[in-house]
């Protein structure tokens, strides 16, 4: 059964709906071909009624030997809807048998296997039209066409085609609401990737620099002025010669694990937290501390932690980041990163591989 949903389960509605139909009317067509034999209604029917079940035998073969499904999904709304339910019609007992309800179930076939619009509607307009004649000829133009059926071989007939009709809807309207579903499911998943692309970096998997300013602007810069964040930027010091060295591909490693580095590191951004990647081999995080100190102990402990990488293809590779850490309640976001950007700089220009800060 399993195989079977996850076979399902990779097809299009359409054609999902379409195996339900095509196993429902060879069911049909195999009980009511036994049937009339049973009951003895005639000959014609039980030829008819024949008829229809190698008429869909001919069909599973189109749509999955000769792998023409979506040929197959018209030629079975064209065969049973204009030809094999409106001549068994007649040799099934008309009105007076359960063949009035095949045809509301044909009708209601064509719209979940035909996929284009307009195909659809023309075929099941001329479905309409042809079955409605059918009827109309059945009691007016030519009712001594209609085999007689017996009380009991009707309420047989009748029973037999309710419950497999019924069991036709329910089946492919089930399969429907599974359908919506899966796909508002799809949908909302998707939703979220849409938007973790937009508020994550896409090689680190922190959040990117919209994310921080947007992040800075809403909660930083409103903070009160008790409740102290600090501003802790930094770059991986000669990283164009690391791309240069070993090549990009390496050189992206280097920002992963500097970025997981940041995320061991960081607390969650509803506790004032965040780490970003600014640009290139640039980072910013935001503590949120007791005190400053407490900030600038955790900037110089991430910088111990990335002079200690190792990578396993280059062992003797060594990188080091500079940066530089200042408070930055209340702060316009581009003040606050130019202040620290100054750090940074002075870090820069001073030897490298440390952390700067202002003096209090």
């Amino acid at each position: 059964m399993s195989w079977f949903k996850e076979k399902m389960a990779d097809k299009p509605l359409e054609s999902q709906a379409f195996i339900i139909v095509l196993a429902v009317g060879s069911l049909t067509a195999f009980l009511s071909t036994v049937f009339t034999a049973i009951e003895g209604i005639g000959i014609g029917a039980t030829l008819s009624t024949a008829g229809c079940l190698v008429a869909m035998i001919g069909i599973w073969a189109l749509a999955y030997v000769l792998k023409q499904e979506g040929v197959a999904r018209v030629l079975l709304c064209i065969v049973l809807n204009l030809i094999l339910l409106p001549v068994t019609f007649f040799f099934c007992g008309g009105v007076k048998s359960g063949m009035t309800l095949y045809f509301l179930t044909a009708l209601y076939v064509v719209v979940p296997t035909i996929p284009k619009r307009w195909t659809r509607f023309g075929l099941y307009m001329a479905s309409l039209v042809m079955l409605m004649l059918t009827v109309i000829a059945s009691i007016y133009w030519i009712p001594e066409l209609v085999t007689e059926v017996s009380t009991p071989a009707w309420m047989i007939d009748e029973m037999i085609s309710l419950f497999l009709n019924a069991s036709c809807i329910y089946l492919v309207a089930t399969l429907t609401v599974h359908a919506y579903y899966q796909e508002k499911k799809e949908r909302e998943k998707l939703f979220v990737q849409l938007e973790e692309m937009t508020i994550h970096d896409e090689l680190t998997g922190l959040y990117n620099r919209r994310e921080l300013f947007r992040i800075l602007e809403e909660d930083v810069m409103r903070a009160d002025p008790d409740d102290l964040h600090c501003m802790f930027i930094f770059d991986v010091d000669d990283f164009k010669k690391v791309n240069d060295t070993y090549g990009h591909v390496f050189g992206d490693k280097v920002l992963c694990e500097v970025s997981r580095l940041l995320m061991d590191e960081i607390g969650p951004v509803d506790e004032g937290e965040i780490a970003a990647r600014y640009g290139g081999e640039e980072f910013v995080l935001i503590f949120h501390d007791d005190d400053f100190e407490t900030s600038y102990a955790r900037a110089e402990k991430i910088r111990q932690h990335v002079e200690q990488l190792r990578f396993y293809d280059n062992p003797e590779f060594r990188i080091t980041i500079s940066g530089g850490v200042d408070r930055c309640n209340g702060m316009r976001p581009r003040y606050a990163l130019r202040q620290v950007d100054d750090l940074l700089y002075l870090a820069k220009t001073t030897g490298k591989n440390q952390i700067t800060r202002k003096a209090f």
